[in-house]
């Protein structure tokens, strides 16, 4: 048997985040996306819906987030023990039957290897499949660049830029928890083939490094450009995959099976 916690019923959700720490790493870039979004997003705007067995322990959590990416959308992510299973297939199905509405849209962000166990719950449109780079600090050699002006963005988080005559170069962080940050940049076209985003790049990484984080970059790998500007700096392909995708939740497979019997 399996228990269901929903945090506006039993749990706050700093408890339900205690509970489901033994589902991810916090030390590996492979978790570190889905970790922040699960542990560390705020939680005003966060809910947790937590899966448990008999003793208690967290065997799957859905969490969904509201973030600046959507005003319409959230954007949710969960983990589930025994990847790829059918226990855990049916430990997903459960979950995002607790967590979701259906016939609404969601953004899905998560492991690659979660995406398996959502069949039948979520159809999926337009994905990204996201490789997860790290800094390989072994690698890393500052790029020097007088016109880089370190900046502070609305939320504390720290950004780096160039700006002038009107071309702009950006390197920002998406989200950042106690030991990773997700870069990410912009250049202008105006502003390209100038060694900017490089540049503004490497000072946010320092920026980052030097408050305790490691930073990661999420590209796909058809993104040329991206990915040579990253591994100029010394960031490695780590192997994982991040999933960005746009979803509908269709309800619970097992409602589906039953209305096909009737």
């Amino acid at each position: 048997m399996v228990h269901i916690f929903h945090n506006l019923h039993t749990m706050t959700i700093l408890e339900q985040r205690n509970l489901i720490r033994r589902l991810l790493d916090s030390t590996s870039p492979t978790d570190a996306p889905t970790a922040y979004y699960a542990l560390f997003h705020t939680p005003a705007k966060s809910a947790l819906t937590v899966q448990t067995d008999d003793a208690g322990r967290a065997v799957g959590f859905v969490a969904d987030c509201r973030t600046g990416i959507d005003l319409f959308r959230s954007l949710i992510t969960l983990r589930c023990v025994d990847t790829a299973t059918q226990a855990a297939a049916e430990i997903a199905a459960d979950l995002l039957q607790q967590a979701l509405t259906p016939n609404r849209s969601y953004i899905l962000f998560a492991s690659a290897d979660q995406i398996a166990n959502t069949g039948g719950s979520l159809q999926l449109d337009t994905v990204r499949t996201l490789h997860i780079y790290q800094l390989d600090r072994a690698r890393f050699e500052p790029v020097i660049n007088v016109l880089v002006k370190e900046r502070t963005s609305p939320d504390g988080s720290p950004r780096c830029v160039i700006e002038t005559e009107g071309r702009r170069a950006l390197a920002g962080v998406n989200w950042q928890s106690p030991r990773f940050a997700e870069i990410f940049v912009h250049t202008d076209a105006a502003a390209r083939q100038r060694g900017w985003g490089i540049s503004v790049t490497s000072a946010l990484t320092q920026m980052l490094l030097a408050s305790g984080r490691t930073p990661i970059y999420l590209v796909e790998p058809e993104n040329e450009a991206s990915r040579n500007l990253a591994e100029k700096l010394g960031y490695v392909d780590t192997g994982a995959q991040q999933i960005y995708a746009d979803v509908v939740y269709l309800g619970h497979p097992g409602a589906h099976d039953n209305s096909e019997m009737t």
